[in-house]
């Protein structure tokens, strides 16, 4: 028993139904396109009959395009179908063969299915396609193209289609049928557009194209046919907004370095949760589909759904120039940093993006704010604004003091005794000072004068105290005058 019956879509034109496609079991019936409704019915009674709907067609040919731009950028939308030029991609994805494959994917990837022809004309290609069962390629290249375009029906012409019944009846079958009659006289029975056409298709005429022309910002809304529940489900949907994403930056040569997913809920009084956004931050942009499909998912199966989902948006919130990885003779520091990255992506996206934290050093002589802890990524965008005088105050820092390994969160008060400061036990001022005035750029001024202490246990302590201009402290005054010592951090 067959789970799909024969079905068919029509269109119609003017008072005229007629069959646009059908599918297999419904060609087995002998129902073709360009048939009349009134025939297909009279073939097979049981024939189920589904209206074309332009709007949702126009739809998926967009989707089809954003992911058919992986592959090239000169993409030309018809009314059913898309026009693509690959001539300069083919040594970039390894041949004809090869793409074709890649294309094939990709589009099955879109829920739809790949009839794809082959030509030097694009008029010609299109009028192949059109005549190529689902799921096939036929390949017109080179001298083929002339016998190909001869055996083609003549109902797949636009301009031939008002003039369908007169054309047949004057026994026209084939576009060879057409050609062979005089040009004039198709010319003035049926009008200009049908030879230029012919031309088109025959690359005897110019045939320039208007390119698809993807937009500034991706965001993409996808409405779900049923309510979901299920995350597993919504990676079907998910990814292929991710494929159209990607097709969108290799259209811009661009990789994305944030994106989000919003779902989208029924809203009731019920059930008021509206949205459930989701953001992922990638540590080095990328365009790849499979990774950034990786690092939703282990989101997306980490995220608790309030309720079922409807609808879902895509959108590239912060995107970068991308790497030409392919052209790489030699791998650089870069490429070899990148199987790190995407390691931390990973773990960051399965345990949450607070979970995995890196240290920044930051070029700033207050030990307090020389480091801080980050999001893998966030240093690389959302580096810190510097104010006038801090790039000068940059350049002068010398790279070779000698700072501890442990720094305290909160410098420590230090007891006195006998006005020396004591951490243990009375502590001997062995280097020092050092000081350090910074601060002035963000009302955050310090002024102090460090030292290197020692305990008697020998633990060496980064010391401090706030400077003055009441004298230098040494070896023998530090504890001279009543001021207060704190500790800034431990050598190891």
């Amino acid at each position: 028993m067959a789970l799909i019956p024969a079905m068919a879509v029509t269109a119609r034109k003017g008072n005229r139904i007629y069959i646009q496609q059908a599918n297999k079991l419904a060609q087995e019936r002998g129902i073709m396109a360009h048939q009349p409704l009134a025939t297909a019915l009279a073939l097979f009674s049981e024939l189920v009959v589904m209206e074309q709907d332009p709007n949702e067609e126009m739809k998926a040919l967009h989707e089809a395009a954003y992911a058919a731009l992986r592959f090239t950028p000169n993409i030309v939308l018809q009314h059913s179908g898309l026009v693509a030029e690959v001539s300069t991609s083919l040594k970039l994805f390894g041949g004809l063969k090869k793409l074709c494959q890649l294309l094939i994917k990709a589009v099955s990837a879109q829920g739809l299915q790949l009839c794809a022809g082959v030509a030097p004309t694009p008029k010609g290609a299109w009028l192949l396609a059109q005549s190529t069962p689902s799921g096939t390629i036929i390949n017109g290249a080179g001298a083929k193209l002339r016998l190909l375009l001869d055996s083609l029906p003549v109902a797949l012409l636009e301009s031939a289609e008002p003039h369908l019944e007169v054309i047949r009846g004057i026994g026209c079958k084939t576009l060879a049928d057409l050609r062979r009659l005089p040009r004039g006289g198709i010319a003035r029975r049926f009008g200009p557009d049908l030879p230029a056409e012919m031309d088109r298709a025959y690359g005897e005429a110019p045939d320039p194209q208007k390119w698809f022309k993807a937009p500034e910002q991706f965001q993409q809304k996808m409405r779900l046919m049923a309510q979901i529940e299920s995350v597993e489900l919504l990676l079907i949907p998910v990814q292929r907004m991710i494929h159209q994403m990607c097709g969108w930056l290799a259209s811009r040569h661009a990789a994305v370095c944030a994106f989000s997913l919003v779902l989208h809920h029924e809203y009731s009084l019920r059930q008021p949760h509206r949205s459930t956004p989701v953001y992922i931050q990638l540590s080095e942009q990328s365009g790849e589909p499979g990774h950034l499909m990786l690092l939703l998912r282990e989101r997306l199966e980490r995220t608790k759904l309030a309720a079922s989902v409807c609808e879902l948006t895509l959108a590239a919130d912060e995107i970068a120039a991308g790497m030409d990885a392919n052209l790489e003779l030699f791998p650089h520091a870069q490429s070899e940093t990148t199987s790190l990255n995407r390691f931390i992506e990973k773990l960051s996206a399965r345990l949450g993006p607070q979970a995995v934290m890196g240290l920044k050093v930051i070029p700033d002589h207050r030990p307090e704010r020389s480091q801080r802890f980050e999001t893998p990524g966030i240093s690389a965008m959302n580096g810190r604004k510097s104010v006038p005088g801090q790039e000068k105050h940059r350049e002068v820092m010398p790279s070779e003091l000698t700072r501890p390994a442990w720094l305290m969160e909160t410098p420590l008060e230090l007891k006195l005794q006998r006005r020396q400061p004591v951490y243990g036990s009375p502590l001997k001022l062995i280097a020092g000072p050092e000081r350090i005035e910074a601060g002035w750029w963000d009302d955050a001024l310090v002024a102090r004068d460090y030292f290197i202490a020692e305990n008697a246990l020998g633990q060496l302590l980064w010391i401090y105290r706030e400077h003055s201009d009441r004298g230098e402290p040494s070896e023998h005054n530090a504890g001279a005058k009543n001021w207060s010592w704190y500790l800034q951090g431990l050598f190891g």
